[in-house]
């Protein structure tokens, strides 16, 4: 259905994804990422997310991975619908996207791995839309989606991380008048081009979705 259809890639792209080795000693250590908001012009906050490895080792590294190289720092929470989730994972610089999400098909995809954990509210997941597709795009559970009606633990979206601090006072409180609109398939999409975002980055954004809440900094504590 098209509200978890949480990215724009391509649906197969099994025989391009990175290896499935597992992750230094180093990376398999429980760790915090303190995550530094802007809700809107006036009013900043902060998440707390806790990543843990037993969950998903590949995708824990992977986030490490974007959170030291700054990926995520002033991308915007593209897709927020209330209940359901609030996405973020494309860069504001072009220059990244083009790195990790517009080169060839699969480039960077992470093989899928076994989900130990269900898709309740405040957990993490990769964005996938299909086999062996995770990327960057991440996104935080506003309810519990592992069953009825979303459905999202059947689906392949595996929990890597839990939010320990900022669910009520920040997560709640992220812009989501962009979040939502008629498909014309039925049911609800979010408004904001994937691909144009990842294209022309933060000038595609801020032009046509000033009042997005966005990450100012994410780094690990």
């Amino acid at each position: 259905q098209p509200a978890t259809e949480l990215s724009y890639a391509d649906d197969d792209t099994s025989s391009n994804s990175e290896e499935s080795s597992s992750p230094s000693s180093s990376a398999m250590d429980t760790y915090q990422v303190e995550i530094d908001v802007q809700l809107d012009p006036q009013t900043s906050g902060t998440i707390i997310v806790e990543v843990m490895p037993s969950w998903a080792p590949l995708a824990s590294a992977r986030f490490k991975e974007l959170v030291e190289l700054g990926f995520y720092n002033d991308a915007r929470f593209i897709r927020v619908l209330p209940g359901f989730v609030a996405q973020f994972g494309i860069a504001s610089d072009p220059a990244l996207n083009k790195e990790w999400l517009l080169c060839e098909k699969g480039c960077r995809a992470l093989v899928d791995e076994p989900r130990k954990e269900s898709n309740k509210r405040g957990t993490l997941s990769f964005a996938t839309s299909g086999k062996n597709t995770r990327q960057t795009q991440v996104f935080i559970n506003l309810g519990n989606n592992g069953g009825a009606p979303n459905f999202l633990d059947g689906q392949g979206f595996v929990p890597f991380a839990r939010v320990v601090s900022g669910m009520d006072d920040t997560v709640k409180k992220l812009n989501s008048e962009y979040g939502m609109m008629e498909s014309v398939s039925g049911g609800l999409a979010g408004s904001v081009n994937q691909g144009k975002a990842a294209y022309y980055g933060k000038e595609y954004l801020t032009t046509l979705f000033p009042k997005l809440s966005y990450i100012k900094t994410a780094k690990i504590i």
